[in-house]
């Protein structure tokens, strides 16, 4: 049986990878509609994708720092496999991506990355005494 703290830290390494790969792989799509139409896409619930503050900067400053947040959700897919392998350097570079996925999560006004974000840090701090 799998003790409290590597509980923590896989499930902190399981948000890591799924928010990585989720904001990873969805925001090449936003970028490429917003480079092919000129605005951001539309969901099926009536609003805009990664329409948040930044959207008030023009197409250069979403696309900017949507390359940003694929390069950071890069990072935690990364940080993911090592906490997941119980490296500590997953730990360090997780925190590491927490204030820049938070920042990118506030400008694009992204729910999931604002709640999972702060749980994922927790739960990885939770269990760092079993990291070697």
């Amino acid at each position: 049986m799998i003790d409290g703290g590597r509980r923590a830290t896989r499930t902190a390494a399981a948000l890591y990878v799924f928010l990585g790969i989720s904001f990873g792989a969805s925001v090449p799509f936003v970028l490429a509609h917003l480079a092919r139409h000129g605005e951001l896409p539309m969901s099926p619930f009536g609003w805009r994708y990664m329409a948040g503050p930044v959207e008030q900067l023009g197409p250069g400053a979403v696309t900017s720092l949507g390359w940003a947040l694929i390069g950071v959700s890069a990072l935690d897919v990364l940080a993911g496999r090592w906490l997941w392998q119980g490296r500590r350097r997953g730990l360090a570079l997780g925190l590491a991506t927490t204030i820049p996925a938070l920042a990118l999560g506030a400008a694009f006004a992204l729910p999931l990355l604002l709640i999972g974000v702060p749980i994922r840090t927790a739960l990885a701090l939770a269990g760092s005494r079993t990291l070697r």
